[in-house]
């Protein structure tokens, strides 16, 4: 079997043709053997392409391998030519020598000696030009040729110190060297631009006699000047703290650390001297850059101040890293925490000040005829919303993710810091427009003089605050700043508190607007009777003042419909009398067991509720004015109308008809009481007076 397959390879020698073939052609079709045939040119003809190549390519070889030989052999036959040259010459030489031998034998001692002498002559040859030498390399500024030189001139000098011209050139020597000390102390005092210059100009003052110790005080002397420049150059150039933080990371800290660095390589072993002198510089920068931090005075520039304190820690980390033993971090983290202090006391200031322009500008408005309360209201919340949270979004770059502080742990910057957020911001915020509304309707300051609507304003918008922004405000502030877990909400001020603060001062201004609406109504309404005290006949009609007094109650009804929301107008009264006719007696007896009039109960934001506190205030002063005069019949008959007219109109107005029923009955009893002989209008004649219009 394998002695038949040998027969049927083609690569085998035993390879047998017509075996093949008839193997072949019994087992393959003739499509098959088609494809073999061709299958077996291609072959063919790739074999014989190699083949061809491998004979170029050996062709090309040997021709190369040719001419290299003829090279070889033409450099063989040039290098026999010289040797035999060079042989030549060493035999001449040798002669040479021979002859000289012979010739010289008697005076070689004499040889040897002038030789000798002629070293001396030129040694003290070089010494008497030595000081020429030293001049002139100094002259040049190379100032390790002389330094170099005079070393190695040190034995001879020694040698001939005391030949009386030699002493004169070393005295010249000296001098020269004291110039070369002087001069590289120079660069050392100098600009340290050049560090090796100056590396070049401590060793070589070694070299020539100068103790390390001495040699690094001038040294650090040098340094200390030159940062105390650099310190100088950033205080007299006036500058944002960026341009501060720039200007001092591009010249004071790299001047800094390459001045470290050359000290560590030159005294390696005495860096407590250079730390000292380091720590005191950078305490100076430290101060230059934190004043000017804390003078800056917008909240708007916030992103600039977070930006240049990021660049400013960063460099300062650089130094540590840099220089051992440096440690800087305390003051550079204590600076990121006034900065930011101060960024947030600034931003609580800005806040008040667009308040106080808010409520300025408001005033000015409604010095107009015609103006949209409740626009101005919405007006100043959205002004102190606004505030608020773009003092938050502002301070917030303080922990954003790409300032590298913010890395720092929680309890060194991050925690302290989101807790005075929370607490000057938002809290102080809502403080603060507390301490401002608290002016109006006080007796100090100017806004004594501001129209008593900016009461009812401030009042209405606090109450809103306290009801829906504060909840929201506060929620900001927390998941901004991350103080939604239980630690750490620990010392914040609850909403509750918020709340309080907001409504209680809401309560106040609501009440002194009622009150001193009512005083200006009661004021006008009691001016307006004065003049009519004693009347010659009975009333007619309703005195002008009173009806005028009611229609500024429907006014001010109106204006709270406005601005309360509701629809202005009268509602049905529960109450529906004429007044009583009382007698003197009757009415004396009555005053004992009146209603109570409380003036300083609990408002609600409603009309009826404020027109209420308004109304007992004007019927207060009303009542007092009626309490000081003494009145005939028919001016106790035009109180009746009076009092009549004003229970009639503003009844329907109030939340609680029984007390302004009350007070009439209060008001008419009064009357009665200072009158002789009172007599009074017959119900159905006072109801007629009453709807009579006026001409």
């Amino acid at each position: 079997m394998t002695q038949r397959v040998c027969v049927l390879d083609v690569t085998s020698a035993d390879f047998d043709v017509d075996a093949y073939l008839s193997a072949q052609l019994k087992e393959k079709n003739l499509d098959e053997l088609v494809k073999e045939e061709e299958e077996m040119v291609t072959s063919v003809r790739r074999l014989d392409s190699d083949v061809h190549q491998l004979v170029y390519e050996n062709y090309n070889k040997f021709l190369t391998a040719t001419s290299t030989v003829r090279k070889i052999q033409d450099e063989f036959n040039l290098l026999d030519s010289e040797m035999e040259s060079l042989s030549s010459n060493m035999k001449n030489i040798s002669a040479l020598i021979g002859e000289l031998s012979g010739v010289l034998g008697g005076s070689r001692e004499g040889v040897a000696q002038l030789g000798s002498s002629y070293k001396v002559v030129k040694g003290l040859q070089s010494i008497f030009e030595l000081p020429n030498t030293l001049q002139a390399s100094l002259n040049e500024g190379k100032y390790g040729d002389v330094v170099r030189v005079y070393q190695l001139a040190q034995n001879g000098l020694k040698k001939y110190a005391d030949i009386k011209s030699i002493v004169e050139v070393q005295r010249k020597i000296d001098a020269i060297i004291a110039q070369t000390e002087n001069q590289l102390i120079r660069v050392i005092s100098g600009p340290t631009d050049d560090v090796e210059s100056v590396a070049e100009a401590t060793g070589l003052l070694v070299k020539l006699g100068k103790t390390s110790s001495e040699v690094q005080k001038l040294l650090l002397e040098s340094f200390d000047e030159s940062l105390q420049n650099d310190l100088r150059q950033l205080q007299n150039s006036p500058a944002d703290v960026l341009d501060l933080v720039d200007k001092g990371c591009e010249s004071f800290i790299p001047n800094l650390t390459l001045l470290a660095n050359l000290h560590e390589r030159l005294f390696p072993d005495a860096s407590q001297l250079l730390l000292d002198m380091l720590l005191a510089r950078i305490a100076e920068f430290h101060e230059v850059v934190s004043a000017l931090f804390l003078a800056s005075s917008d909240p708007k520039d916030c992103s600039i101040v977070v930006r240049a304190l990021d660049r400013y820690y960063r460099k300062m980390s650089t130094c540590r890293q840099v220089i051992k033993g440096l440690d800087c971090s305390a003051s550079t983290i204590s600076l990121i925490r006034e900065v930011s202090k101060h960024e947030v006391l600034i931003s609580r200031k800005y806040i008040t000040e667009e308040i106080k322009l808010v409520l300025q500008d408001i005033r000015q408005t409604l010095l107009s005829e015609s103006v949209d309360l409740s626009a101005l209201a919405a007006k100043l919340e959205q002004a102190f919303v606004f505030q608020v949270k773009t003092a938050l979004a502002n301070l917030l770059l303080f922990i954003a993710s790409d300032v590298t502080f913010s890395s720092l742990p929680p309890s060194e910057f991050q925690a302290e810091f989101a807790h005075s957020v929370h607490e000057e911001i938002v809290i102080g915020a809502f403080k603060d427009i507390t301490a401002v509304a608290e002016t109006y309707g006080s007796s100090e300051e100017e806004t004594r003089y501001a129209n008593p609507l900016m009461m009812l304003l401030i009042a209405f918008t606090l109450h809103h605050l306290a009801n829906k922004s504060s909840q929201y405000l506060l929620s900001l502030c927390r998941e901004q700043f991350s103080l939604t877990t239980s630690k750490a909400v620990v010392g914040l001020t609850s909403v509750s508190d918020v709340t309080t603060l907001s409504k209680s001062c809401s309560q106040a201004l609501l009440r002194r607007f009622a009150k001193f609406r009512g005083l200006e109504m009661g004021e006008a309404l009691v001016k307006g009777c004065e003049g009519l005290r004693q009347p010659a006949s009975a009333p007619v009609g309703v005195r002008s003042a009173v009806r005028r007094t009611v229609e500024e109650v429907l006014e001010c009804d109106t204006m709270l419909s406005r601005l309360l929301g509701g629809e202005a107008g009268r509602k049905e009264s529960r109450h529906r009398r004429t007044l009583p006719v009382p007698s003197a007696p009757d009415s004396s007896r009555d005053s004992l067991w009146c209603e109570r009039i409380d003036f300083n109960q609990q408002l609600h934001f409603n009309r009826a509720s404020i027109i209420g506190a308004i109304v007992k205030v004007l019927l207060k002063s009303f009542i007092e004015s009626i309490r000081l005069q003494t009145y005939g019949k028919f001016a106790v008959e035009q109180i009746q109308v009076d009092c009549y007219y004003l229970q009639k109109g503003v009844s329907p107005l109030v939340a609680d008809e029984v007390i302004v029923n009350s007070m009439v009955d209060q008001a008419l009893s009064s009357a009665l009481k200072r009158c002789v002989a009172p007599e009074l209008v017959h119900p159905n004649r006072l109801r007629q007076i009453c709807e009579e219009k006026p001409e």
